[in-house]
């Protein structure tokens, strides 16, 4: 039998195998990744990822395809990354 460990993706419980990705955890969960996944091995950082653990009072910021999931880990992406674009107008410079 596979160790398994109870991690929350937005909220929501899940057991999931000890030796996955957090990309992978989710799905396994059952979550269909259509964006924030890019190349799926650490280069374009898409799936940029914030989390914490139950009973640590520490956020963390990761790649979600390549960080393995904890017990107790507490699951959100982050929205917009990269950030939006800024323009300026060299003239007002």
């Amino acid at each position: 039998m596979e160790n398994m460990v109870n991690v929350y993706f937005f909220g929501k419980k899940y057991s999931v195998p000890a030796d996955l990705t957090i990309m992978t955890a989710m799905e396994y969960a059952g979550y269909t990744l259509k964006r924030g996944c890019g190349c799926r091995h650490g280069f374009c950082g898409a799936c940029a990822t914030i989390y914490r653990i139950k009973g640590v009072n520490e956020l963390k910021t990761c790649l979600a395809c390549q960080t393995q999931v904890q017990e107790g880990m507490y699951v959100a992406s982050i929205p917009f990354f990269p950030t939006d674009k800024r323009t300026y107008d060299i003239n007002e410079i």
